[in-house]
């Protein structure tokens, strides 16, 4: 992505990824002027069904809030 167009952008990584590949994912985006947030969601079929699942979130945290309409 171009830096003119990714600037002031976010990114949400909602895999499960090594720490090293997540690094180096918000290392390129910072360098492009976007926000990174890795949000891992985790649990069940049952949960999932439910409504239970968990998310464990590191990174931007305005990104994070910004992010909350669509993880709640």
């Amino acid at each position: 992505m171009r830096p003119e167009v990714a600037k002031g952008k976010g990114y949400v990584e909602m895999t499960t990824i090594d720490t090293i590949t997540s690094k180096d994912i918000e290392s390129a985006l910072s360098g492009i002027g976007m926000t990174y947030l890795e949000a891992q969601i985790q649990g069940t079929k049952s949960q999932a069904e439910d409504g239970k699942l968990i998310l464990l979130a590191a990174g931007d945290k305005q990104l994070f809030d910004l992010c909350q309409v669509n993880i709640q």
